[in-house]
């Protein structure tokens, strides 16, 4: 029955994202343009609305939009026949996201998924924004680019949902979004049709250059082997094979190395992490179609508004990537400028202004209240550059596609130009860093990650296209071939995908790993169907820990989440590590008058799950000695003196 059910909401979901671009589709004058440009207006719409008035629950509007969306579709069919390219690349991509997220829907502490479906309930509520942060109430949850977790949590207010499959329905068309653009820019670049669909499987399936190489390098490497590359997978002890030794020597590669990842869009749709970087690729790609499309000389006004508007809008998706996006944008510009070829100015600034006056009421708020705000540009040091062996084994692909463009490509201004800002770019990410709250081996951690995965992905698009169709066949025939090396990284993500175990198939609430304990199942269901309140869970650790994903699933709002994340996001608030102290006290029944300690903080439950029967012996009975007077113990399952419940404020 669960598939059933999961293929409905599906369906759904794809006739209202279709009736949606329809709708929109004469004002880009292009479908691909329009169906992936429509979704993104429409929330960004939204999102400024709601900084004004919350439009609350917006399940009622499920039957009327699917009623006109079908209609719609009904009525456009030969249409939608006629881009059966488009459409087929739309639901193959989101099929493949969903083959992912259907074999893996558990959104656990693994990696940022508890976190991201953190951001998505927050919005779920429907309120005026900026929202309550769920995880440190009743502080605003302003001081994130959050616009993609706003967006899945529209698709779970329009459906109804849980928290967890709001996040996997968007986990879904985030992916078909970015591929369908990625697939229409490569069709438009390249005009032939499976060249492209190679440059396409690049971005959907491609990984970096050591991909084709880790197995000559390590004995037995995980998926993110390659990715996650210098200073992480890439080690002493790993590089057991020759090639691997020969590395570690001439690199001089210990313990001090950079930690420099390298992330690309396929490793993330394996990983199913719902995070900012899958929307910077979203916009990265709908300013490379809008490019491809001006160069085809159609859709001209959309195309240069939305190439315009991509650089407002990545500051509330991916705050990191905006000068690599406004490079992007401003560099394409001159480059026709000094090309003498024409540019729609009043579109380009149409675009810009719309975009950033939708983007204005958040970012009044994101601005003061982020920490991005404090974390100035610097210069790398020397001793933190990355080795050049090993940079040059990570990038090589598209160091390989400009030296084929500059050397037998077409040699255009527009071309050669394009290819002065890619390596402009690639320099600019090695001669300067993000100078966060991380230091030694991370310093260049985040920027890296942030970085390298959009100017490499960009890059293999763009210059790829070009390639792809020039007259040389030296060019065309050496593209497909770092093409296909880069392409071989499916076989990683095919390994992992049929070697990991499946134990909750189609549970795309994400929270089948909590209802593998009967007490918990129970306090899921409760909490569920209970009033909005604050819960109190104990947190074991600062971060990557299962608590509070309980609480989240539930729809409630926790009293603290990872603590260590909030510090990174607030800027080491000196008010975070009291509230993690005085929890820390409350589970060791160090609170005196803990029960009003509960009751001041607002607190309506605390759950004792099955981690806390791992604290000291009798810890349960002092502490229920402390609250007993205001909180009543509901035990769900109890055994001897293993307790899983909760306590529940009395009424």
């Amino acid at each position: 029955m669960i598939h059933i059910s999961n293929a409905l909401i599906v369906l759904v979901l794809w006739i209202n994202l279709a009736g949606l671009a329809l709708a929109l589709r004469k004002f880009t004058g292009s479908w691909s343009l329009g169906r992936v440009s429509s979704p993104v207006a429409l929330v960004a719409a939204l999102f400024f609305v709601e900084h004004f008035i919350g439009l609350g629950h917006l399940g009622w509007l499920f039957p009327l939009s699917t009623a006109g969306a079908l209609w719609l579709v009904v009525r456009e069919r030969s249409f939608l026949r006629s881009r059966w390219r488009t459409e087929l690349i739309f639901h193959g991509a989101f099929l493949y996201a969903l083959m992912w997220r259907y074999s893996f829907p558990d959104i656990d502490a693994s990696s940022e998924k508890i976190t991201d479906l953190t951001f998505i309930a927050n919005y779920l509520g429907g309120g005026k924004l900026p929202p309550v942060d769920r995880w440190l109430p009743p502080f605003g949850f302003d001081m994130y680019y959050a616009l993609q977790h706003y967006a899945a949590a529209l698709i779970g207010r329009i459906l109804d949902s849980t928290p967890g499959m709001a996040y996997n329905l968007g986990f879904c068309t985030l992916i078909a979004l970015v591929t369908t653009a990625a697939g229409a820019t490569a069709m438009l670049l390249v005009r032939r049709r499976l060249p492209a669909l190679l440059l396409t499987a690049s971005i959907l399936v491609g990984g970096a250059g050591t991909a084709p190489l880790i197995r000559f390098i390590e004995a037995s490497p995980p998926m993110h082997a390659s990715l996650r590359f210098i200073g992480s997978s890439f080690t002493a002890e790993s590089a057991t094979r020759p090639l691997g030794r020969w590395l570690v020597h001439v690199s001089h590669v210990n313990q001090d190395t950079q930690e420099l990842p390298v992330e690309t869009f396929s490793y993330l749709v394996g990983l199913g992490d719902y995070h900012p970087p899958l929307s910077g690729f979203l916009v990265l790609m709908l300013a490379l179609l809008a490019i491809a499309h001006i160069e085809a000389g159609c859709a001209w006004e959309a195309s240069h508004a939305l190439l315009g508007a991509s650089v407002p809008l990545i500051l509330a998706c991916n705050t990191w990537q905006f000068p690599l996006q406004l490079a992007l944008a401003a560099g394409y510009l001159f480059l026709r400028m000094f090309s003498r070829r024409p540019v729609a100015w009043k579109f380009v600034a149409g675009g810009f202004t719309a975009s950033l006056l939708l983007m204005e009421p958040f970012l009044a708020h994101f601005g003061p209240s982020s920490v991005d705000a404090r974390m100035p540009i610097r210069m790398v040091l020397a001793t933190q550059h990355t080795p050049p062996i090993l940079w040059l084994l990570l990038f090589y692909p598209i160091v390989a596609l400009l030296a084929l463009q500059l050397l037998s490509g077409e040699k255009s201004r527009l071309t050669v130009g394009l290819c002065v800002l890619w390596i402009a770019l690639l320099a600019f990410s090695e001669i300067f860093f993000v100078d966060d709250l991380y230091g030694g081996k991370y310093e260049r951690f985040n920027s890296a990650l942030k970085w390298w995965a959009w100017i490499y992905s960009g890059g293999i698009l763009l210059i790829g296209g070009f390639n792809l169709r020039a007259r040389s066949r030296i060019c065309r025939w050496g593209t497909t071939a770092v093409l296909l090396l880069v392409c071989s990284f499916a076989g990683e993500l095919g390994a992992y995908y049929w070697t990991m175990s499946k134990p909750h198939p189609g549970q795309l609430d994400g929270a089948a790993i909590i209802r593998d304990d009967a007490g918990e199942k129970v306090m899921l269901d409760l909490l569920r169907h209970s009033p909005p309140t604050i819960v109190l869970q104990r947190m074991p650790t600062g971060a990557y820990t299962a608590q509070p994903a309980l609480t989240i699933f539930a729809g409630q709002t926790a009293f603290l989440g990872w603590p260590n994340h909030e510090n990174v996001w607030r800027g080491n608030r000196s008010d975070i590590e009291v509230r993690r102290h005085e929890v820390e006290l409350f589970f060791r029944g160090e609170i005196p008058d803990s029960s009003r300690w509960l009751a001041d903080n607002g607190i309506g439950f605390v759950l004792w799950g099955r981690d806390e029967n791992q604290l000291p012996p009798l810890t349960f009975d002092r502490l229920n000695d402390l609250i007993k007077d205001r909180y009543i113990w509901h035990g769900y399952y109890e055994v001897g003196t293993y307790h899983v419940g909760l306590w529940q404020i009395r009424r």
